[in-house]
């Protein structure tokens, strides 16, 4: 009995409290997107896009709790006239017009996003923004693909 508890009073000094996290110890932040990652959610949304109805996938891209909100990432859609079609991390944005917004340096960013996916038809485009997840502003990088009449893109944060 004496070896098992000293066995155990080592592995928990080697290993470190392998318990559940207490309530006045932080839980370890999300992980964060990739680039890698951002453009592989951004293809498979736009190949979803591709083979539903606009209005279907626009509805699936605006469910915060569906399978295109992850962590920091999340897929966004404008029109041509940066009307938000879908933004699965703000819903309630859906059918306002963002082509005035600026990001917090003060770039005109809808209308950078619209321009880079217009011009070669996908692209990256970087701007400062809040991320959701640690309510920091941080850069960010969006991967952004014309499709049509439609922009889709997702972006990653910097550390």
């Amino acid at each position: 009995m004496f070896a098992r508890v000293l066995f155990a009073t080592v592995m928990v000094a080697f290993l470190g409290n392998v318990g559940p996290v207490s309530a006045t110890e932080k839980a370890p932040p999300p992980p964060r997107a990739t680039y890698e990652q951002t453009k592989v959610f951004v293809d498979e949304a736009v190949a979803f896009f591709k083979k539903t109805a606009p209005e279907k996938a626009f509805a699936a891209f605006n469910d915060p709790k569906g399978r295109w909100v992850r962590n920091d990432l999340y897929v966004f859609a404008f029109d041509q006239k940066g009307v938000y079609m879908a933004t699965g991390y703000r819903p309630e944005r859906t059918g306002s017009n963002a082509w005035t917004m600026t990001d917090y340096a003060g770039l005109l960013v809808v209308q950078e996003i619209i321009r880079k996916a217009n011009k070669d038809s996908s692209g990256l485009v970087d701007y400062l923004w809040k991320n959701p997840v640690t309510g920091k502003l941080e850069n960010k990088t969006s991967y952004v693909v014309k499709v049509g009449d439609y922009i889709l893109g997702a972006g990653f944060y910097h550390q």
